[in-house]
């Protein structure tokens, strides 16, 4: 693992053979005093070399533990990851650390600001939640010695603890669900996510069809934007044009939180008109009369685990060598949502 002893001042002007007064002033943009131009490109040569980030804190730690982990979150507004985070909560209290959240509305030029605060802060130790770019700032971390769990969505290219739902399996136990009960035109709404784990979710649906012998069917497909409105819309474009459809698969909760009142307001019934599941489940969900057949979807778990993985890399890395990646399968709930019809 890395030193996690932080570069100081003290560090850096020794390099560049000059005081910590003349450091700081260079490196903190001074103009009120003169430096010579040799002298300015030698304090700012040897802060390159020695990776000194300032420290927001400007306290002098030298890599003493401050008791602080932060998480990166990507939908703050996703109940998914409000239950990861309080569940990364419960385990930093049990170890006397403290959270700090911060969104970054899946936006890669948010998270690089986001994880260089982090970094000028000192914080203990990370858990990652990616957005669609994270493989420069997970090295970011890595490389000041800040210790990294990657949690939800996987950095390509990189090797990394990480804790992860089973896409590929929710989507793959429900659409086997329900061509067990006689379906073969099932319809299924997806992100259009960048993110690999989160693409497993169609190759579930489609590796679901191949295994009954049923073709994959591209125009029974939707990859959408991550929006309500965008579930409301797909969906009533889905009435206007379903076919031979029987079943309708939202494949992230969100989706289907604009779709539903979509089907209850055009005088769909569920399931004798349509069957329905969803991956997910909000708050939202035990309102649903019938009761959605959906997938449990494992927030908490991931969010325990990925803390302990944390603070066993944080408290006890020696002895803690090996790269760790977890799945965590969600839990197939049946409702009455889903017809039989074999």
């Amino acid at each position: 693992m890395p030193n996690r002893r932080y570069v100081t001042l003290k560090d850096v002007a020794e390099r560049a053979n000059t005081s910590v007064a003349t450091a700081s002033y260079v490196l903190n943009g001074g103009k009120g005093r003169y430096v010579t131009d040799e002298l300015r490109r030698s304090v700012e040569s040897a802060a390159r070399e020695l990776n000194y980030v300032r420290s927001a804190l400007a306290s002098g730690l030298k890599g003493r533990q401050r008791g602080v982990i932060a998480v990166t979150v990507p939908q703050f507004s996703n109940v998914f990851f409000t239950r990861l985070v309080l569940s990364v909560e419960e385990v930093a209290l049990e170890h006397g650390y403290l959270v700090t959240v911060n969104n970054t509305f899946d936006d890669p030029e948010r998270e690089t600001k986001v994880v260089e605060s982090l970094i000028q802060q000192r914080v203990d130790g990370v858990i990652l939640i990616p957005s669609k770019q994270s493989e420069r700032n997970y090295e970011n971390l890595q490389r000041m010695g800040i210790t990294t769990v990657v949690a939800e969505r996987p950095v390509l290219d990189a090797v990394y603890d990480y804790v992860l739902v089973d896409n590929f399996e929710a989507a793959y136990s429900l659409t086997n669900h329900l061509l067990e009960r006689g379906h073969t035109e099932i319809a299924f709404f997806t992100w259009d996510a960048e993110n690999v784990s989160l693409r497993e979710r169609q190759s579930g649906y489609r590796a679901a069809l191949q295994e009954h012998g049923i073709p994959y069917r591209p125009e029974y497909v939707r990859e959408i934007a991550f929006t309500i409105e965008n579930g409301r819309r797909v969906t009533e474009e889905f009435l206007q044009k379903r076919s031979k459809c029987t079943a309708l698969i939202y494949g992230y909760h969100i989706f289907a939180e604009g779709g539903i009142p979509v089907l209850q307001r055009a005088g769909v019934r569920i399931p004798e008109d349509l069957s329905v599941a969803v991956i997910g489940d909000p708050d939202w969900l035990p309102l649903c009369d019938p009761a959605l057949t959906h997938v449990t979807l494992p927030s908490a778990e991931v969010g325990t685990e990925a803390a302990r993985m944390l603070f066993d890399r944080i408290l006890d890395s020696d002895n803690y060598p090996s790269v760790r990646r977890v799945l965590i399968p969600g839990t197939l709930v049946e409702g009455n949502s889903v017809k039989k019809l074999n």
